[in-house]
């Protein structure tokens, strides 16, 4: 959808700036703590001979956070593993776009019906309020780990459904101008 990004309304564009950047800080500022996380478990249990005390609960919370939002990125993004070997067979820009937008689209379908269950976990969880599930030391909720999931499939949802409005917006041939525009770019950055 990052390629369409102009095709959206003024404000709604920049709302979709804004919280791709807000991700992006969030995953930039919580991905360090798993290698230091990880460096200090070795250095306390083979030099120190100690434990690091629950680690690995604090840490759930917040790979589940990168992991989701992360993935709100990528959808974002259209970062996806894709193995669709049409675009090697076919210029037709009416069959190109076609075929993007029944994909996004069925991609919306699916992450909603995904989005209805994440919702359903994250009710459970909250229905459950004051005895809610928390892991065993350190006593974090589970809430905080579901409501990551929740958060990051939304996000999904979102930028699923922006990325159809878009392409019904675009149409076929301002499509195809500009994915060919945008690998002709990467293709000049890789070469220079």
């Amino acid at each position: 959808m990052i390629l369409f990004e102009d095709a959206l309304p003024i404000r709604l564009k920049k709302l979709v700036r804004l919280m791709v950047k807000i991700k992006t800080a969030l995953i930039v500022v919580a991905l360090p703590i798993l290698p230091i996380t990880f460096f200090f478990v070795v250095f306390f249990r083979y030099i120190l001979e100690r434990d690091l005390f629950a680690y690995e609960e604090w840490l759930m919370p917040i790979c589940f956070w990168m992991f989701f939002l992360a993935s709100a990125l990528g959808t974002y993004q259209d970062k996806q593993i894709n193995a669709d070997l049409l675009d090697a067979f076919t210029e037709n820009p009416k069959l190109l776009w076609l075929r993007k937008l029944s994909i996004t689209f069925i991609e919306l379908v699916i992450t909603l019906f995904v989005l209805h269950w994440a919702w359903l976990m994250l009710a459970d969880e909250i229905a459950a309020y004051p005895r809610w599930k928390t892991t065993i030391a350190l006593k974090i909720p589970f809430f905080v780990p579901r409501l990551g999931i929740f958060v990051g499939i939304f996000f999904m949802a979102l930028y699923s459904a922006l990325a159809v409005y878009v392409y019904l917006r675009v149409g076929p041939v301002k499509y195809l101008e500009t994915v060919q525009a945008h690998k002709l770019a990467e293709a000049e950055a890789e070469g220079a």
